[in-house]
């Protein structure tokens, strides 16, 4: 599984994920990893090579618009 940063719409940096299997430990290292880095990054995705998983922020709209 791998972490994708993005700045700008962008992917600015991967990194391999340990958790290979587990989905939610995957998406937990993720946010550790952006933790980290939040500030040089606006966000992060994460996949399991073509099946995404995950995208921080979310682009789905707040106050429960469908």
């Amino acid at each position: 599984m791998r972490c994708y940063f993005m700045r700008d719409g962008h992917i600015a940096a991967v990194e391999v994920l340990k958790s290979r299997t587990d989905d939610k430990a995957a998406i937990k290292e993720a946010e550790t990893l952006f933790a980290a880095r939040k500030a040089q990054f606006s966000g992060f995705e994460v996949w399991d090579r073509a099946r995404f998983l995950y995208r921080y922020p979310s682009d789905r709209p707040s106050g429960g618009e469908t």
